[in-house]
């Protein structure tokens, strides 16, 4: 019971906190007009108060702060660190578009922040055949996946109350996997985003009366990564309770198979990698007449589908875990499965597509 108060406590001020603070911020935008206004590559009609990621890092830090008795402060010090340079940067971005050569330089200023705070990949547990990490190989490889699946959270956030669900079923499994390694400190932060995410999703969930902006997607993207990094090196340590590898890649698994297909697209168009387009999975959904809400909870859905598959079948090595997923992925957003579930979805609830152009 008292472990249970020791993390429902941290969860319940971070969630109150963000409720508090939004109203307030809507408020303050509405004065200074920080709007998010609608464009051709975006879905919303309305112009949106945004940079609700402010309310959410409030929450975070501030019940985290309040409630974290520190095993390793120093880590938390480069991470904390690493997570202002982010923060401002989706900050200044949603003012003033920040260029994404520079948010990108920016993101590898963090990811080598808390490389030398300690932070790194030194096992992967044969996914992709590869074990132990050599040293020299060790910095690049927690870079590349640091900002890959930052940018990936930052790049879904495009419907409705999405990377806000999401967000949320990634850092309730990652939080009961600290609680298992016994390593509470980050089992607190954990729970402190998972409330934050909570309190957000009750204004950004469709219709949205907020939305997060890289001020909080680039933070949270962040922290998720930076978090899986160290339950990964977590079962190294502790292989007699290891949690399988496939677990926490079956949790990032959504975000990270968007922008690897995404950035496929956009190669194989003779486009940047960071050229926005309307490819990513929220928009294909969104294509065949499913409204913003039915659209983060297919995704949710689907992200839950994956964990719960690997929780079914433990035993399957990783690599096929990997290959299997990738495969009823593929199948899922097929275009004649995605016509039948429109057609069925359409059939009960109406078209939310239309509906909501309606309304607008």
């Amino acid at each position: 019971m008292e472990y249970l108060l020791h993390f429902v406590t941290p969860f319940g001020l971070a969630l109150v906190i963000t409720l508090l603070l939004i109203p307030v911020w809507i408020k303050i935008c509405g004065k200074w007009k920080l709007f998010d206004e609608p464009d051709s590559r975006k879905h919303h009609t309305r112009i949106t108060p945004s940079m609700g990621g402010i309310a959410i890092v409030a929450g975070i830090f501030t019940s985290f702060l309040v409630f974290a008795d520190l095993q390793e402060p120093d880590k938390i010090r480069y991470l904390f660190g690493a997570v202002l340079i982010l923060f401002f940067t989706g900050f200044f971005d949603d003012l003033m578009n920040v260029p994404p050569i520079k948010k990108l330089a920016l993101q590898c200023i963090s990811a080598c922040a808390i490389y030398f705070g300690g932070f790194k990949l030194i096992h992967l547990y044969g996914i992709l055949w590869i074990h132990e990490v050599p040293e020299l190989f060790q910095l690049p490889i927690t870079l590349f996946l640091v900002v890959m699946f930052t940018n990936a959270f930052n790049f879904i956030d495009g419907a409705d109350g999405l990377a806000g669900c999401l967000g949320v079923i990634a850092t309730s499994c990652m939080g009961a996997l600290f609680f298992h390694y016994g390593k509470f400190d980050y089992a607190v932060l954990t729970f402190c985003i998972t409330g934050a995410l909570l309190g957000f999703l009750f204004f950004n969930f469709s219709p949205a009366r907020i939305f997060m902006g890289d001020t909080g997607s680039l933070v949270v993207g962040f922290m998720i990564s930076v978090l899986s990094i160290e339950l990964i090196n977590s079962g190294a340590s502790q292989p007699e309770i290891a949690v399988s590898p496939a677990f926490i890649y079956a949790v990032l698994f959504v975000p990270l198979f968007d922008i690897s297909r995404v950035f496929m697209i956009r190669l194989v168009n003779g486009n940047s990698p960071f050229h926005a387009d309307r490819n990513h999975l929220h928009h294909l959904i969104l294509s065949y007449g499913f409204g913003h809400r039915s659209t983060a909870l297919i995704m949710s859905a689907i992200s839950l589908l994956f964990i719960s598959l690997q929780q079914l079948l433990p035993f399957i090595p990783v690599n096929l875990f990997i290959a299997c997923s990738l495969l009823i992925m593929m199948l899922l957003i097929n275009p004649r499965v995605l016509g039948y579930a429109a057609q069925l979805h359409h059939a009960v609830f109406g078209n939310s597509s239309a509906r909501n152009m309606r309304m607008n």
